[in-house]
């Protein structure tokens, strides 16, 4: 009986171990998009894309599911450690249906700042300037047709709205 006691306390540390280092293998960050007020619970092809004018253009995979932005350990750590004269795009694809069933494929590019992935939460606030709702309220990125907002622990970053 002792054994079978000692056996299965081996196998529960052990299980807490490997989840342990599982989580010690990817970083993530509290985050959760919106688009047009709907919490989004599918992107594709989320990536973090770097633009140094000296090396070009990398690209870092990342995965999202909502309330949770991952990314590896090491591709976390080189992101903080970059200059903060590099940019870096938040980019992903989302699909959008019409009324009638139609499929719509959006593609967004949000430039970010390193210290987001920082933050004890984020929460992006996307909106498409061409729907009714927000066509004349909202100025959209220049080239674009949408705009963002953020909340974050220390504040939030909110656009000039027309009345």
């Amino acid at each position: 009986m002792e054994r079978r006691i000692i056996l299965l306390m081996l196998v529960v540390l052990s299980h807490i171990a490997l989840l342990a280092q599982d989580r010690e293998g990817s970083k993530g960050s509290d985050f959760i998009i919106t688009i047009d007020g709907d919490i989004v619970k599918t992107i594709y092809r989320p990536e973090i894309v770097i633009l140094d004018s000296g090396t070009g253009v990398k690209s870092v995979p990342i995965s999202y599911h909502p309330g949770a932005l991952s990314l590896a350990k090491n591709d976390r750590d080189h992101l903080l450690s970059l200059d903060d004269s590099i940019k870096l795009l938040l980019k992903f694809e989302y699909n959008e249906y019409t009324t009638r069933g139609n499929q719509k494929v959006l593609n967004y590019e949000i430039e970010i700042g390193k210290e987001w992935l920082e933050q004890a939460y984020m929460i992006l606030h996307i909106y498409n300037t061409d729907k009714k709702p927000y066509k004349g309220k909202l100025k959209p990125i220049p080239g674009k047709n949408y705009t963002f907002e953020l909340d974050y622990p220390g504040g939030q970053m909110i656009r000039l709205r027309k009345k």
